[in-house]
């Protein structure tokens, strides 16, 4: 079983939706997986509902490896960089 914290950030409700969206940040060995996400609810959904669905979504988008994951392309470029692989 894996163990991580996940963090939510930027979480607002698009209306036109109906679904809340935010930034799911996963903290694992040192990284910060980030993932956007949205999570279909009424606007009168209760918070603990609402982390709960996103940080699921994030999770079984992560599980898939689906699509780049920016945050964590970054963090590898500015490795990279540190370390002299990476010239600009």
């Amino acid at each position: 079983m894996h163990s991580y914290g996940a963090e939510i950030q930027g979480l607002t409700y698009n209306a036109a939706l109906q679904a809340y969206q935010a930034r799911v940040i996963f903290h694992e060995a040192g990284e910060r997986i980030t993932f956007p996400v949205d999570f279909a609810a009424p606007i009168s959904a209760d918070y603990a509902t609402v982390s709960r669905g996103l940080a699921l979504r994030a999770r079984a988008l992560r599980n898939r490896k689906r699509g780049a994951n920016v945050a964590r392309l970054k963090d590898l470029a500015e490795i990279a960089a540190h370390q002299g692989r990476l010239s600009a």
